[in-house]
């Protein structure tokens, strides 16, 4: 009885030793889960911070940005956001800022809370859509001459909208009252002093007189407004600052070697992802097409599921008996002796096909083995190497509008004695070669690869606010490499 005890006992304890183990399998598990996702969040924290994003954004905009915003993007980059030109006004951050005020027509309102005393306003635009004239009604002024005056205010008051007293004269334009397309005004004191504090934000106003001071307004003259016109004729305010840290651009040459090498990458990437992209359609479009149609067969036949399969099991076999006959068929057309000399033909000639590689082995030996040595040796040596940064696979791409990722590229290789012309040596790094070589210096090693080329790259993205940014980031892109 006691024998019995002991052996449950040891039983139990068995039980809760590997009820222990796996336990404590599941905790390591868990905590190893913990540690690579706040690893993950870490690194991605480091990349939103070298890219001066303070609050990622966490939904994804289905918004357009505004065009002005993608053809200055375009204006200024070539294919990967590779930057080819300064941007207006030498800015570093260009912002766009929707209106925010649906609620009078004529009265614009923006919330600049982004901007911030350290960023230098270089200037500050607020673009307009004029719309085409309509039939006016009886009770409109028409203007007695085609030229009509279109002025900006800033609100000073909002309860004195209407009066002199409450406003502030900021730009004005004289303008065909026929014409239509954007407007463009300067406005950046306005802005410069909503952002130090000495001026409350009321918005702007915008009024249209006649040559003879009357106000011209209603259908005759009218603006485009948010929300009752379409996104891309949206009034905006663009804002161009200089956020203050040291820059030294470098832009991309027509004539430059190394861009035209990068371009050349980025052409061969755009390609490929294109082709892919098509036959994911074609592919989608195909099988689409094909359950369409054998779905209307099939009611048109009315088959019913099970008659379908029975069917396609008959078609099967039927294929499969085919190809079996036709075998058997095949295998009867040639007697013993005649397969024996096919045979015989077959080991004949693969073993002059041998003879000729292996002659042809010998000639080429050397050439190839020294083929190999430059191949193996450029592979080994410092050079660039593609280093592609997918906004995709980060989470990013609810939000960057443009480019949707580009190819950093980073530098490997050695770095061996004597050092060529090709790996774009400094003075430093042939000496450092020389010495290491000669083992006459302690702790002194080989050069190292590291770029001696960047280029710099813009971004446009949204905010989490819905304001969309085009910011300018240097030493983005190795476009080479060398030994220093």
């Amino acid at each position: 009885m006691s024998g019995c005890i002991q052996c449950q006992i040891s039983k139990f304890y068995k039980i809760l030793r590997i009820v222990f183990f796996i336990l404590l399998y599941l905790g390591l598990l868990t905590e190893a889960k913990k540690r690579k996702v706040s690893n993950e969040t870490y690194v991605i924290e480091r990349l939103s911070n070298l890219f001066g994003i303070d609050k990622v954004p966490v939904r994804i905009f289905n918004r357009s940005p505004p065009q002005y915003m993608l053809d200055l993007y375009n204006s200024i980059t070539d294919s990967g956001g590779l930057l080819k030109r300064d941007s207006p006004y030498h800015a570093d951050v260009v912002r766009s800022f929707p209106d925010r005020q649906w609620t009078q027509q004529m009265h614009f309102y923006y919330n600049i809370s982004y901007l911030t005393t350290e960023e230098k306003i270089l200037a500050a635009e607020f673009h307009v859509f004029k719309l085409r004239p309509k039939p006016s009604s009886s009770s409109e002024i028409i203007p007695s001459s085609h030229i009509i005056e279109v002025k900006i205010y800033q609100v000073l008051d909002p309860d004195k909208i209407y009066s002199a007293g409450g406003l502030k004269l900021l730009d004005a334009k004289r303008i065909s009252v026929h014409t239509h397309g954007w407007l463009v005004f300067q406005v950046q004191k306005a802005v410069e002093q909503w952002v130090n504090g000495s001026s409350y934000n009321h918005g702007f106003l915008v009024t249209t007189t006649s040559m003879s001071g009357q106000h011209v307004n209603g259908s005759y003259v009218r603006f485009a407004q948010r929300r009752e016109h379409h996104e891309s004729k949206q009034p905006i305010l663009v804002v161009y600052t200089d956020d203050g840290q040291l820059r030294h651009p470098n832009y991309i040459s027509p004539n430059d070697e190394d861009y035209l090498e990068i371009k050349k990458d980025i052409e061969r990437q755009e390609k490929k992802r294109k082709k892919q992209m098509k036959e994911a359609i074609r592919l989608l479009n195909e099988k689409d097409r094909e359950e369409f149609e054998n779905e209307h067969l099939n009611k048109l036949l009315g088959m019913s599921k099970r008659t379908r399969r029975s069917a396609d099991t008959e078609s099967k076999d039927s294929k499969k008996s085919k190809r079996k006959g036709k075998g058997r068929k095949k295998k009867n057309k040639l007697s013993k002796a005649e397969r024996r000399e096919r045979r015989r033909k077959i080991r004949e000639q693969k073993r002059a096909e041998k003879r000729r590689l292996k002659n042809e082995g010998k000639l080429n030996k050397e050439k190839r083995g020294l083929d190999y040595i430059l191949y193996d040796r450029r592979r080994r040596n410092c050079g660039k190497r593609e280093m592609y940064v997918d906004f995709d696979e980060i989470g990013w791409s609810g939000w960057i509008i443009s480019p949707k990722g580009y190819n950093a590229y980073h530098c490997k290789g050695e770095c061996p004695f004597p050092l060529g012309q090709s790996q774009k040596p400094t003075n430093h790094a042939t000496v450092q070669s020389i010495v290491h070589a000669l083992k006459v210096g302690k702790d002194v090693s080989t050069p190292c690869c590291v770029p001696n080329k960047l280029y710099s790259i813009s971004l446009l993205y949204f905010d989490d606010d819905e304001n969309v940014i085009l910011k300018q980031y240097d030493d983005m892109v190795a476009a080479s490499c060398g030994c220093h």
